[in-house]
Formats: C-alpha cells, sequence, structure tokens
C-alpha cells in the first residue's frame, strides 16, 4: 500500500492530528473496533484505535512509565497487581520492572489488541511472555464485580471516555476499583487533558474522594495525545501519593524527582476543585 496520510478522528478532541506520509502495516475490524498499525518516518509504528492514535514506538515510554511507576513506588511492597485495559502491553512492561511483583493480571476486552501488539510491537508487549503475567479477555467493570482477589495496585489504562470506555470513568466504577483495592492499596488512572478536559478531571477527583481519603492528580506534557498536558488521577485509603519510594528499577524519563514534581501545585489544584480553571 503507498504512503498516505492519517488522519485522526477523534470525537473527544476540539482539534485535529495528521500524520503524513504513512505506510499502513495491518488494519481490521474487530468485534470491538476498528484497529489499524501504521509506520511513521519520525514516530515509528503507530497504533490507533477507532482513528485515535493510542500509542507510538518514539514515546510511548512518557506515558506508560508516568501511568505506572507513580503508583508502584508509592505503595511499599506492590505484589499483586491489576491492569485494566493495556492490550498494548506497555502498562504490564512498566510493572512488570519490579522484582516484588509476584502477578500481575492484564483485562482486556479485545483480544485482538494483544495479539497484534504481540506482531507489530514485540519490544512493547514482551511482558506477556512473562511467567507472572496473565490476561483475561473481559469487560473491565465485569470484572470488578467479582474480583478473584484483593489488589496491592490497580492501573487504569483505557482509552478516551467514549463508546465502552465510558463506564470507566464513572463513580460505580471507582467503587468497584475500591472494594477490589487492598486495604493499604493505590489505584491510579489515566484522566485525559488538563487543557481540554478539565471538568472531567475535577469529575473524576470529586468522584475518588468520595471513596478515598488520599486523591491527588499529577500531569505528564505527551505530544502525540491532543490536549498535551495529559493527566493522571491517583487514590489510597494509606499512601500519600507526593512520597515515593526509592528503588533502582530501569526508567528511561520517570524518576523520584520526576515524580515530586509532576503533582499538581497546591493552588492549581484547588482551583481544578472548585471548577475555577479557565483556559
Amino acid at each position: 500500500m503507498p504512503p498516505a496520510d492519517f488522519r485522526e478522528c477523534d470525537p473527544y478532541s476540539p482539534i485535529v492530528y495528521t500524520y503524513p506520509r504513512v505506510t499502513m502495516l495491518h488494519r481490521e475490524r474487530t468485534p470491538y473496533q476498528e484497529l489499524e498499525v501504521f509506520q511513521h518516518a519520525h514516530f515509528g509504528r503507530v497504533l490507533a484505535l477507532d482513528g485515535v492514535v493510542q500509542l507510538t514506538e518514539r514515546d510511548e515510554f512518557l506515558y506508560h512509565e508516568m501511568l505506572v511507576q507513580p503508583a508502584l513506588h508509592v505503595h511499599p511492597r506492590p505484589r499483586e497487581v491489576l491492569i485494566l485495559g493495556g492490550g498494548d502491553g506497555g502498562s504490564l512492561r512498566e510493572t512488570l520492572k519490579h522484582p516484588e511483583v509476584r502477578r500481575v493480571t492484564v483485562v482486556e476486552l479485545d483480544e485482538r489488541v494483544v495479539a497484534v501488539s504481540k506482531r507489530f510491537l514485540p519490544a512493547l508487549s514482551a511482558g506477556f511472555a512473562d511467567p507472572r503475567a496473565r490476561v483475561v479477555l473481559a469487560d473491565a467493570a465485569a470484572f470488578l464485580e467479582r474480583p478473584p482477589v484483593c489488589y496491592d495496585v490497580i492501573i487504569v489504562d483505557s482509552t478516551d471516555p467514549v463508546g465502552p470506555a465510558q463506564k470507566l470513568f464513572t463513580p460505580d466504577f471507582y467503587r468497584l476499583a475500591g472494594r477490589a483495592l487492598a486495604r493499604d492499596g493505590v489505584f491510579v488512572a489515566q484522566t485525559e487533558s488538563l487543557l481540554f478536559h478539565a471538568h472531567l478531571v475535577a469529575d473524576v477527583q470529586r468522584a475518588l474522594r468520595d471513596i478515598f481519603p488520599i486523591v491527588d492528580c499529577y500531569a505528564q506534557p505527551l505530544a502525540t495525545y491532543a490536549g498535551n498536558w495529559w493527566t493522571f488521577s491517583i487514590a489510597s485509603r494509606v499512601h500519600s501519593p507526593r512520597r515515593p519510594r526509592a528503588t533502582a528499577v530501569p526508567t528511561r524519563y520517570y524518576s523520584r524527582e520526576v515524580h515530586r514534581h509532576a503533582f499538581l501545585p497546591r493552588a492549581l489544584y484547588r482551583r481544578l476543585l472548585a471548577g475555577t480553571l479557565e483556559w
């Protein structure tokens, strides 16, 4: 197939990204979504779902490290970890860097995301071969209704809150997650752009505060995602998210210093909760 432009079709963004002259490597319609992998001269291989870019080889580490590592560094002994979504394997890779982790359960709705990632993104998805990893093909919310164990860390690596992923941004879902966590567990989720979706971020923070006594928000610049100023919502009943422990986990970007500076300044956080952020 000759090179052509890939134009994102993102219903949750007020802007449109275009990737010029890409080579399409794979395209299929799964039972749940349109799945595409293409090659770009700058970004390398790119995974898109329903016309929206989910990750690129060039910068996926920024997203996956910042989604996973803060929570794994906040919990003192993360042994049992649950990843909801994350069928590409990036969050799994980051979790498995911690030797104290005994098991990681990845709950992915679409088995084709896992299979295609193994084929076209082998470095990203290598963790699926680790004996500590297991994949459950199921709806994330349905899985949480009867979790087999209590988890030390729950990571929500979801798509945008449209279609099937909408339920992963609701108070009912957060209550299920809280019930599935151990008493000293840590919950973290990607929660969209602070620039484009501040009201959603605030709603998530308020919903989590109804369940957990300790809730916070941190952010990371991510050029791949529309809105760029990406947020992550983190919660616990016991552990302060702003106090990471020291580990020797190999990362390309994340560090204790990055962790401490990633959290929203207190004054900005208060404005977020008050609904007075106006850009």
